[in-house]
């Protein structure tokens, strides 16, 4: 090694090639400052790299040999043993080293280039790819600081460049929450993505040291795991809005195809006071939990984030979405009176569109806000609003649902609905009322396909349990609700709502013997308080029923639902007179928006057959003819309940028309009508002479019977 680097420096051979190396690094400038200037081939860069790479063991070579100087070329003379210098002749031996080293050198370079040539041509196919890509997810970022404590800042981070990819149009963005479900169980970015639906998957990681941030974002192609872009972000924390801004755009600019400017994809989140912002993300944090501790939580949070900055329109929202849900109603959690909560957010809600008056949120929590004070229609122009400011806000999509449900308007509301499924497929709410809708429109098996799959999803949830049980009773199978009621007893012992479900089918059989052995249990109490009158009817116990009622119309004077409910028990297995003057006389304490229930028409129906045995044959002939078009109208949506059915023979039994009364009876029960109640309907008096009428009470009858002893060898086990 000593005489090997003795003679590399008397051959000149370690300045030649630190001279060489230096001229390529020359060269390499020149050539990233004419691509710079001028249209070069991609592969002109790699191209020259490699060739000077490959002529340096070449140059090294004949650096040995020949005295490389300004001079020009010489032979270097060879020591002889007495170190006597001597010149050779550059013999064959030579020329096949030189030539060796020539095609070596060669060979690795064409292969290098090859590989280059072929990821470049492989970079390019999946750009264009790209280009095409109109669908993205946006998973949870992951805590990378020491003290891993930054997690509500990385979840918070992730939801916010969802929100701004969302405002992009033509650009489906998956919800966040969905994201985030299928992160926690442990599914890896690319099959989130494939369950998702999207094109594109955007990963990433925070780092929180002291004020520095330090961002890493990753976008993955779904459909290969191929990476397509990623990039580093190292700023101050108080730079975290530009850092959201700026991946947004360059994720539209690459996804799209197109240039986005600075300033045309701004965060809504952003607010000079870091601090504001810490108690925003802590808030949303409470916020996802979903729970009545954690709303409250939640809305102390949003409050102390707008009293740190006045102006933080986006804390605003936040604490205008927490007030609606804190207030009281079966989808909330009735912390907060109704209308106080409505009040409040609407404080909220204007202060943040004053200060952001194209925040699609905000219009979404003005568009719930409407709705919870039944104002629909201007509810579903807040929702139009938010969806046109982001296409991409599934809550919108599920709200507008609601409100264009209230209306009647099916087709629609089942499309928004399906949208919103779509955007969150793993939001249990949007999952179960889509199968719920299904069904009601008699598409069980896409019903049961969705809870099915939310039973995968959610094992421990009810609601897949709940939904199978509601398609069960629709369709008239007792006995198969009442098995998906006691699975989901069993995932949750103590819900009350359960006991509620499972005393419906119960009931529907007669098996009152089951239930009152349940009774005892906390969980039953009240659904066996609420049905009691129904068990004495099956157990035949007249009197005590109608002493109980009694009682309750004295009780309650000013509720129309009490003499209702005492009315009808009247007139199906009591005083047929008293039963009228108690459907008919009180009907100035029923609200017009509540007389026309849907799919019974109830109470409307039942009141137009007391008026029409009244004579009081205007008021009959105007709540008849509502009940009808309601009906019809819901057919033409391609609504297929059971009940509208039973709701057509009710209307021509009224009208005097048999056959047709007969035949919507028939087809009531084709699609699953089995109340036990049918044969003392009284509104079906006239068909009860009539043999067809018979058999099918006897259908239903036969079929109550076999459902009973299946059901009772389900509480023998």
């Amino acid at each position: 090694m000593k005489w090997l680097f003795s003679e590399l420096i008397r051959r000149n051979v370690i300045s030649t090639m630190i001279a060489y190396a230096g001229l390529t690094w020359l060269l390499l400038q020149v050539v990233a400052v004419v691509s710079s200037v001028m249209p070069v081939h991609s592969m002109v860069a790699p191209g020259v790299l490699l060739l000077l790479v490959c002529a340096f063991p070449v140059t090294a070579y004949i650096s040995w040999h020949f005295d490389i100087s300004f001079k020009g070329i010489s032979r270097t003379p060879s020591l002889d043993k007495d170190d006597n210098p001597t010149l050779k002749k550059f013999g064959l031996w030579n020329w096949l080293g030189l030539l060796s080293i020539v095609v070596v050198s060669g060979f690795v370079g064409i292969q290098y280039f090859s590989v280059i040539k072929s990821e470049q041509v492989a970079a390019q196919q999946r750009l264009a790819a790209i280009k095409k890509a109109d669908s993205i997810a946006v998973l949870p970022f992951i805590d990378q600081s020491p003290s891993k404590n930054q997690r509500y800042l990385a979840l918070g981070l992730s939801e916010e460049i969802t929100s701004l990819l969302g405002r992009s149009n033509n650009f489906k963005v998956s919800a966040s929450r969905s994201s985030q479900i299928l992160t926690e169980k442990g599914l890896a970015p690319i099959e989130i993505g494939r369950r998702l639906a999207v094109a594109t998957v955007l990963t990433g990681t925070v780092k929180v040291t002291g004020e520095r941030l330090k961002i890493r974002v990753e976008l993955l192609d779904t459909e290969n795991g191929h990476t397509l872009w990623t990039e580093t972000f190292s700023r101050e924390l108080k730079d975290i809005f530009a850092i959201e801004s700026e991946i947004g755009r360059s994720v539209v600019n690459l996804l799209q195809d197109k240039y986005t400017e600075t300033g045309d994809l701004t965060s809504f989140s952003a607010t000079s006071s870091t601090d504001a912002y810490v108690m925003y993300l802590k808030g949303r944090e409470e916020y996802r939990k979903q729970t009545t501790e954690s709303l409250k939580a939640a809305r102390k949070f949003f409050e102390q984030a707008v009293a740190l900055d006045p102006e933080y329109a986006q804390g605003y929202v936040g604490l205008a979405d927490t007030l609606v849900l804190l207030a009281e109603g079966d989808t909330r959690f009735g912390v907060l009176k109704t209308d106080i909560a409505a009040a409040l957010a609407q404080q909220n809600i204007d202060k943040a569109l004053v200060r952001q008056p194209d925040m699609a949120e905000a219009f979404a929590v003005k568009g719930y806000i409407a709705f919870m004070q039944d104002d629909f229609d201007n509810a579903i122009t807040d929702y139009n609003k938010a969806i046109e400011l982001n296409p991409s806000l599934a809550i919108a999509y599920m709200w507008k649902n609601l409100a264009l449900e209230a209306l009647q308007r099916f087709d629609e509301s089942l499309t928004a609905l399906r949208k919103a499924r779509e955007l969150d497929p793993l939001f249990q709410t949007n999952s179960y009322n889509l199968g719920v809708v299904l069904a009601g429109r008699g598409r069980f098996e896409e019903a049961k396909n969705i809870f099915t799959q939310l039973q995968t999803d959610f094992p421990k949830s009810t609601f897949p349990h709940e939904g199978l049980a509601d398609i069960y009773f629709s369709t008239g199978d007792f006995v198969g609700a009442i098995r998906e009621g006691q699975k989901a007893v069993k995932l949750s012992p103590d819900n009350q709502d359960l006991a509620f479900r499972m005393i419906g089918p119960l009931l529907q059989l007669g098996l009152t013997e089951v239930v009152r052995e349940k009774a005892s249990e906390p969980s039953w109490v009240g659904a066996y308080e609420y049905y009691f009158e129904n068990i004495l009817i099956f157990e035949k116990n007249y009197d005590t029923l109608f002493e109980r009622m009694n009682f309750k119309v004295a009780a309650n004077p000013d509720d129309y639902w009490v003499a209702f409910e005492a009315g009808w028990y009247n007139a199906m297995f009591g005083d047929k007179k008293k039963a009228l003057r108690l459907l008919t006389e009180k009907l100035s304490l029923i609200e017009e928006i509540e007389m026309f229930g849907m799919p019974y028409c109830s109470p409307a129906i039942e009141i137009a057959w007391a008026q029409k045995e009244l004579g009081a044959d205007e008021n009959y002939v105007r709540n008849l003819t509502t009940c009808k078009a309601l009906m019809e109208e819901q057919l033409k949506a391609s609504i297929i309940y059971s009940e509208l059915y039973y709701l057509a023979a009710r209307i021509f039994a009224l009208e005097g028309k048999s056959v047709e009364a007969l035949e919507a009876l028939s087809e009531a029960i084709n699609k699953g009508w089995r109340e036990w109640w049918t044969q003392y309907d009284p509104l079906l008096e006239s068909l009860r002479g009539m043999d067809e009428y018979q058999i099918q009470i006897k259908i239903i009858d036969d079929d109550l019977a076999r459902q009973r002893q299946e059901a009772k060898r389900l509480f023998l086990r």
